[in-house]
């Protein structure tokens, strides 16, 4: 495995591991905040989730591409 394969890896692993790491306790806060006090049901719930996830996962990966870009 060359250089820039492992860094290809390591940039791979962060970014999955980062996500494992937050999207349980945000995955709680948004359940609570639809569910509970919104009182949604669980089709609006649902996309509301995906749409929340889907914004936290771009910036995140954003954010992990321009540290891992940094070093170029």
């Amino acid at each position: 495995m060359n250089l820039k394969q492992r860094e290809a890896l390591k940039e791979a692993l962060v970014t999955v591991g980062t996500g494992f790491i937050i999207n349980w306790p945000i995955s709680i806060i948004f359940l609570y905040l639809f569910i509970d006090l919104l009182e949604l049901d669980i089709l609006t719930t649902s996309v509301f989730m995906t749409f929340g996830f889907t914004v936290v996962a771009v910036i995140r990966v954003y954010l992990i591409r321009m540290w891992f870009s940094q070093d170029d």
